[in-house]
């Protein structure tokens, strides 16, 4: 279980994570809790903010938001 923020889409229902090879980043729908642990979490909210801003400028990902990984956890506890 992790803790801290991680970006996903405003429906809350994709989650960012890296992938396998750990080159790319990609949006994977959240089904489990084990998408939530392979999720990309960020301790803190400003470093949340300067990766979104790094990623949304280099076109790697859309429009995403930054939430409390703990309000995902929920729907499964």
């Amino acid at each position: 279980m992790q803790t801290g923020h991680v970006l996903v889409s405003h429906d809350l229902a994709k989650v960012l994570c890296l992938t396998q090879d750990k080159k790319a980043v990609q949006l994977v729908e959240i089904e489990t809790t084990k998408e939530l642990n392979q999720s990309i979490c960020l301790t803190d909210l400003t470093e949340a903010k300067n990766i979104h801003e790094r990623l949304k400028d280099a076109g790697l990902i859309g429009s995403l938001e930054i939430i409390n990984i703990a309000r995902l956890y929920k729907k499964f506890y």
